[in-house]
């Protein structure tokens, strides 16, 4: 049952919207983008599928009157439709909300006559869990101590996790721009002020040009091609390198960061650069939480090396990095991170990651099904699934592929320079492998 515009409003804004376009004006099939091996997506306008109403929970201070999730159908000429969803992202990430859409694609299917058991996904038949108290048990440690456990706070700081504040608006080269969402981000003075802040590290913020062009493109990367990535990566380990295994996703983690910094120019800088990674706690986690979790446990660790070195480094010393770093975050690890970060007086005070000339940031939605939803029965996948992006330099998002070749797409948001150029080392690439 949907309800608004009453006092027991769960929160969620739905509205309908009809347009005399066609769907095949916004989008090529999945098996045409990937025919061609990558699609310029500058000109997909994702506002026209999304509500323009501001969520609550973006900061502290605006959240009265406001949904926490909005839902837009939009009805589109020739029967297509699409659907644009918004959601708080304190409150779910990818795999949360690919829960509620399998569980309103399931009772869609149903009023569809589809009862029997088997036009339900296993996915469907759990029941979808919130209880945010749960991911705090798997903290190491209560956080309610007098006193906090110094070993504790320690391992989790040892951990590759940046410690960005972005509150510290006195950062040279602070955008002016961010600065009334930073002030209504924090919490008032009586929470702050007899709680000492933890140590934080400054944000590179001279490394962020807000100003230069962002392009947008969904990169295809075949199964075969993904094979021998992992082929290239396995057989380049050099014996003195630890034989961890390397799986196709590292691989082709460690081949795009590779190019992405190439065609930055980076073949000689002696500084740092970065490859900040989103993963999932469930899993990790011991024991680990549902799938049906619901609520965002995620966390960004990160790569580095010199830009000078990521340039000339062979995929498997690369891979093999991203690997180990992934490995750190064994359930005792996290446990401490998570014991850390309870005593935090406001975690969102501190960025774990970074965008920009000198970061790349990676987040997925591998293995979530995205393609997989049946609102009719009739076994007909989205024609296009598109994360919610802001168009922000350095920003690498993984997905399913809408095609069975048992590859994976890869929505790329790059300086528009940049970019033609990562795209130029995919084509020789390609041709490497034919």
């Amino acid at each position: 049952m949907i309800t608004y515009n009453t006092a027991s409003d769960p929160g969620v804004e739905w509205s309908v919207v009809r347009l005399a376009e066609p769907i095949t004006s916004y989008a090529p099939t999945a098996s045409e983008r990937a025919s061609q091996g990558f699609w310029v997506g500058d000109a997909f306008t994702q506002n026209t599928f999304l509500s323009q109403t501001r969520l609550a929970l973006a900061n502290l201070r605006d959240y009265e009157g406001l949904p926490s999730m909005t839902i837009q159908i939009t009805l589109l000429e020739g029967g297509g439709y699409g659907i644009g969803i918004k959601l708080s992202h304190c409150l779910a990430d990818a795999q949360a909300l690919m829960v509620f859409m399998q569980q309103w694609a399931s009772a869609c299917r149903i009023l569809h006559g589809h009862t029997n058991s088997n036009s339900l996904s296993p996915k469907d038949k759990l029941n979808p869990i919130f209880n945010p108290s749960l991911l705090d048990t798997k903290a190491s440690a209560g956080i309610n101590t007098p006193t906090p456990d110094p070993t504790l706070i320690t391992k989790a700081r040892n951990l590759p996790l940046h410690r960005y504040d972005w509150w510290k608006t006195s950062d040279p080269a602070y955008p002016p721009i961010m600065i009334p969402n930073t002030t209504n981000s924090k919490p008032p003075p009586e929470y702050l002020t007899p709680n000492p802040l933890s140590p934080s590290t400054p944000a590179p913020w001279a490394t962020w040009d807000f100003t230069k062009p962002v392009s947008y493109t969904q990169i295809h990367f075949t199964g075969p091609e993904l094979d021998h990535l992992r082929q290239q990566a396995c057989t380049q380990l050099e014996p003195t390198q630890t034989h961890t295994p390397i799986s196709r996703l590292d691989a082709l983690l460690a081949h795009i960061w590779t190019l992405i910094n190439q065609a930055r120019g980076y073949d000689q800088l002696k500084e740092k650069v970065y490859l900040n990674i989103t993963l999932g706690a469930r899993t990790r986690l011991n024991p680990p939480l549902p799938e049906t979790f619901i609520g965002s446990p995620i966390f960004i660790t990160h790569v580095s090396t010199s830009g000078e070195e990521i340039c000339t480094s062979t995929i498997s010393k690369t891979a093999s990095q991203i690997r180990s770093t992934i490995q750190q975050f064994t359930p005792d690890n996290l446990g401490a991170m998570l014991y850390d970060a309870g005593l935090e007086v406001s975690p969102q005070r501190l960025w774990q990651g970074f965008m920009g000339q000198r970061h790349t940031l990676i987040t997925s939605w591998l293995r979530l099904g995205v393609y997989e939803v049946d609102f009719d029965g009739r076994g007909r996948g989205p024609r296009y699934v598109h994360a919610v992006m802001q168009m922000m330099d350095g920003c690498v998002q993984v997905m399913d592929s809408g095609v069975e070749d048992g590859g994976v797409d890869l929505g790329v948001y790059l300086d528009r320079e940049v970019l033609g150029r990562v795209l130029e080392g995919i084509r020789l690439f390609g041709n490497e492998g034919d």
